[in-house]
C-alpha cells in the first residue's frame, strides 16, 4: 500500500509505471527520489489521493513478472545493460544529429534550438562518460563483489564509483530541466517541420528513459553492495 510518508524511489521501485505519473506532475524521480510523497506532491501542486490512486491504477493494469527486490547484482547489471545501454547507443547519436540539424535550418527563427542541440551535446558527453564508467569499472567490480572476492577493498572501490556517478547524475538531471525549460516541455512550435516534430519527441522519450536508469542504478543497482 503506498503510504505518504514512502519516498519517491520506494515508490517507483515497488509500482510499475509510477514513472508515468511521476512524469506527468514533473515529480523528480531520479535525483530527487529520496524526498517523500508528502513533498513531492506539495512541490508539485498535486494531492496525495490523487497520486496515489492514479499510480495504483496504471500498476494494476501492468503485468511484471519478476520485482527489482529479486534481483540479483547479475540480473541488475543485465537488466541496466539490455534496457538502458542498448537503448541509449542506438538514441543518443541520433538525437544529436536530428539536434544539430535544427539548430542549423532554424536557429535563426527560434534561437531556442541553438540552446537545446548545445545542451544535448553536454547531456550526451557526460552520460557517454557515464556509461564506460559502468561498462569499463563499475559492472566488472560488482561482479567481482558478488564473487566474494577482495569484498573489502571491492566494496570500497565501488563507493568511489557510485558517489561519482550520483553527482553526473544530478548534473544530467540539470541538463533534462533545462532543455524542457527551453523547449516547453518538449512541444514543438505550430508549423514545424517533421524532423523538428521528431527531434521533440526522442527527446521526450530520453528524459524519460534517463530518469528510469538514473532511478534503477541508485535505488536498485547500487544497493546491491
Amino acid at each position: 500500500m503506498i503510504q505518504i510518508q514512502d519516498t519517491v524511489a520506494e515508490t517507483l521501485t515497488q509500482n510499475i509505471g509510477a514513472d508515468n505519473v511521476f512524469g506527468k506532475y514533473n515529480i523528480d524521480f531520479c535525483c530527487g527520489g529520496g524526498m517523500t510523497l508528502e513533498q513531492a506532491c506539495k512541490e508539485s501542486g498535486v494531492a496525495f489521493e490523487t497520486l496515489k490512486q492514479e499510480i495504483e491504477a496504471i500498476t494494476n493494469t501492468i503485468s511484471r513478472d519478476v520485482k527489482y527486490d529479486d534481483f540479483n547484482i547479475e540480473d541488475s547489471i543485465d537488466y541496466v545493460s539490455t534496457n538502458f545501454h542498448q537503448y541509449f547507443s542506438e538514441n543518443v547519436p541520433l538525437i544529436g544529429q536530428y539536434a544539430a540539424k535544427v539548430a542549423q535550418v532554424h536557429g535563426e527563427d527560434h534561437g531556442e534550438v541553438v540552446e537545446v542541440n548545445a545542451v544535448f551535446m553536454q547531456l550526451a558527453t557526460l552520460l557517454s562518460n557515464c556509461l564506460t564508467l559502468d561498462e569499463v569499472q563499475l559492472f566488472p567490480k560488482m561482479t567481482s563483489y558478488s564473487d566474494n572476492s577482495n569484498t573489502v577493498n571491492v566494496a570500497s572501490e565501488i563507493s568511489i564509483l557510485t558517489l561519482k556517478l550520483a553527482s553526473n547524475y544530478k548534473t544530467i538531471g540539470a541538463f533534462l530541466k533545462e532543455l524542457s525549460g527551453l523547449t516547453n516541455k518538449f512541444t514543438a512550435p505550430e508549423g514545424a517541420c517533421n524532423t523538428y516534430q521528431t527531434l521533440y519527441v526522442k527527446l521526450a522519450d530520453l528524459e524519460q528513459k534517463l530518469h528510469n536508469y538514473m532511478h534503477f542504478q541508485m535505488n536498485v543497482l547500487f544497493s546491491k553492495i
